[in-house]
């Protein structure tokens, strides 16, 4: 009987600490608010090891920093300084327990004219607002994953390890992607993508402007151009080159492969060897297109789009 009386007590103490909270993860929520004053500064740096990013916009004309912790500890509050120009901001000394949570929102004015460097170790990075930035815009994580949409900058970088690369409606002069094994989407990218990658697969559509991508490992390249009105070169190691290009485009192209095969949509204006496509397509064939692998298949098509 006494040991049933036991049983029955640890029973309800274990259901009680269910209903109650007690041992679980406590709930994140807003635990320290920044704000910094735009004039103090030309650009804003975000250095982060674990914590998500969100990309918001300010309801304010100052630059908002905030942080959300299951754990509200001022030792864990971020830690910021301004030099040369720069807003840094960094995480504060923080807990190494498995049960810790965060995350940070930065508000950035619809009005910006900063630089901005985003940096998680593990965590997302994610901007879905629009946001314009005159200079700089980079992000860059080691395993977490990127997310970024609705941008107009003068140059974008982005760099990933092992984690997962999107990008959907950028406009910037430059973009430049490097990756090891990163999984990267473009979609809506305007203009000039220099891209390199180790291993990880580039699935780009509807890009406007040139190219130059590289996969010197295991990954394929999938691309689709739109509007071209530049250079594009490509090469893959072992994995397959997708291309399309539009309807009316007049190029010179070239393709070489050591192992892989040559297939074209336009085969018929082609001079073909045992590894090699040459050929000039169109009435004035004013950008070029060079395409190579070593092991991989490379595919080539032409479509026709309707401008939105």
């Amino acid at each position: 009987m006494k040991h049933i009386s036991i049983s029955f007590a640890c029973a309800a103490f274990f259901l009680f600490g269910i209903i109650s909270g007690c041992g679980g993860r406590k709930t994140t929520s807003l635990v320290n608010t920044l704000t910094f004053d735009a004039d103090d500064f030309n650009s804003i740096r975000l250095d982060y090891d674990a914590d998500d990013i969100y990309v918001l916009e300010s309801n304010q004309t100052k630059v908002v920093l905030k942080e959300y912790m299951n754990e509200n500890n001022g030792s864990y509050y971020a830690k910021t300084s301004t030099k040369n120009g720069e807003l840094l901001i960094t995480e504060g000394k923080r807990t190494r327990s498995s049960s810790f949570e965060s995350y940070i929102e930065i508000c950035i004015p619809n009005n910006n004219n900063k630089n901005l460097s985003l940096h998680s170790t593990s965590g997302t990075i994610r901007s879905e607002i629009v946001l314009v930035v005159p200079g700089d815009f980079s992000v860059d994580t080691t395993s977490g994953s990127v997310e970024i949409s609705n941008v107009n900058a003068s140059a974008i970088k982005a760099a990933s390890t092992n984690g997962s690369l999107s990008f959907k409606n950028i406009d910037a002069e430059k973009i430049d992607v490097q990756t090891s094994n990163a999984a990267t989407l473009m979609n809506e990218i305007n203009g000039t993508i220099l891209y390199q990658s180790k291993g990880g697969k580039l699935t780009a559509s509807q890009l406007s402007g040139s190219g130059s991508f590289h996969a010197s490992g295991e990954g394929s390249l999938d691309i689709s151009y739109v509007d071209v009105t530049g250079d594009i070169s490509a090469y893959s190691k072992n994995g397959t080159l997708t291309v399309i290009l539009p309807d009316s485009l007049a190029f010179q192209f070239s393709a070489v492969t050591r192992q892989g095969s040559i297939n074209t949509s336009f085969s018929e204006q082609l001079a073909f060897t045992d590894h090699t496509a040459l050929g000039y397509i169109g009435a004035i064939p004013d950008k070029t297109i060079t395409l190579e692998t070593r092991n991989g298949d490379i595919k080539v098509s032409r479509g026709s789009y309707e401008k939105k």
